[in-house]
């Protein structure tokens, strides 16, 4: 079975979300029994752009680098998806091919799984007007065409038949997380700050941006931060709400007491997990939230919210919170310090809860999903 896989993400310089996923997901189907698959990675080339080497020595892997004039998958997606990529997969032999990421080619005869992770520019704004519109249209125009839809949750799979997709090719497949690799290197400091000037702290880790709520993080930590020792931290890229959030940490006065540390490292990351004393998440929507389960995997109790797909996330290990109501947060926040037996059990359900969420199960599903749709 030759299955097509698009990883143009995994190309990215720094690792977040998407590419986490793309990338431990084909790692973990190579690192799988399945010696008839042969696993075709599927990416831009431009002139002069060295061969990504990631599981080149793997027999079962082979990549195709597809030479490509500059931006003509941002600036002509069309091309690629409607002729490109479909006629080379054809050629190819291709049984059933993956979109890891939104997009599958809307043209020819091959079977395809299309996986969605979230589709939070159908409510709110993400991007910007004119790109939060074409994704819209875009999104529609996949899923109709998909052979067969993953949503990362079921939160995410009841979006995306609310917005149109067809239940009966909907299928629901949570993603893994990337649990405490415990003998990773520590960082001594984050940001020029010792790790130990830091702690105790609270943490935050995502982009800065309107979804992830991280002005209303601020207003909550502010409004306790008299009562509690801790430093908060905002472990992130910086985003469209960056420069609100300097201001309010500023006119806050708590620019001794809230770290903006910029993208992280993995080092750093875990680093952060490792030594912090409770994980929060006030995300506006989600379409999974797999920071929680990270957080947990290192004996870490979770705060998070109740909207989206974050009480599939949290389970009943996280205490979740109504963050449309100003306080809730602040209030969990005392209510948890001041409790140390129920953060104790919350660390111990977390530690159980997570492990619920492995990469090898998510894999043996999808794999089962491509065999399906080639019957193979």
């Amino acid at each position: 079975m030759r299955v097509g896989i698009f990883v143009e993400v995994v190309k990215a310089q720094f690792h977040t979300g998407i590419s986490r996923y793309v990338k431990k997901l084909v790692e973990t189907l190579v690192s799988q029994d399945h010696c008839d698959v042969t696993y075709y990675l599927y990416y831009q080339r431009q002139p002069g752009e060295q061969k990504l080497d990631w599981l080149s020595a793997n027999k079962q892997v082979k990549h195709r680098p597809l030479w490509t004039p500059v931006n003509l998958l941002s600036e002509h997606p069309s091309v690629w998806w409607k002729y490109y990529l479909p006629l080379v997969m054809k050629l190819d032999g291709i049984d059933v091919f993956h979109g890891p990421n939104h997009s599958v080619p809307v043209s020819g005869t091959i079977p395809t799984v299309l996986t969605i992770h979230d589709i939070a520019y159908f409510y709110m704004k993400v991007h910007g007007e004119g790109l939060d519109r074409m994704l819209k249209r875009t999104t529609l125009e996949n899923m109709n065409c998909a052979t067969k839809i993953v949503a990362v949750s079921q939160s995410t799979a009841n979006d995306i038949i609310r917005e149109g997709a067809a239940a009966d090719k909907t299928t629901v497949i949570y993603q893994g997380y990337e649990p405490n690799p415990g003998e990773m290197k520590e960082c001594t400091s984050i940001m020029q700050r010792p790790v130990s000037s830091l702690t105790p702290y609270l943490l935050f880790i995502g982009t800065v941006q309107p979804r992830k709520n991280v002005e209303y993080l601020v207003d909550e930590f502010a409004s306790v931060s008299s009562e509690i020792p801790h430093t908060l931290v905002i472990a992130g890229a910086p985003g469209d709400s960056q420069q609100t959030v300097e201001k309010k940490i500023a006119d806050y006065g708590l620019s001794d007491r809230i770290l903006l540390t910029g993208f992280i490292s993995d080092e750093e990351r875990h680093t952060l997990y490792k030594h912090a004393d409770i994980f929060l998440y006030p995300s506006l929507y989600e379409g999974f939230g797999l920071v929680i389960l990270e957080a947990m995997s290192y004996g870490v109790p979770v705060i998070t919210g109740n909207n989206s797909s974050l009480p599939e996330a949290a389970g009943d290990a996280g205490i979740k919170v109504d963050i449309a109501t100003q306080g809730a947060l602040g209030e969990a926040i005392l209510s948890l310090i001041n409790e140390p037996q129920r953060k104790q059990a919350l660390i111990e359900k977390g530690l159980t809860h997570c492990h619920s969420f492995g990469w090898e199960e998510s894999a043996k599903q999808m794999m089962a999903l491509y065999r399906q749709l080639c019957r193979c």
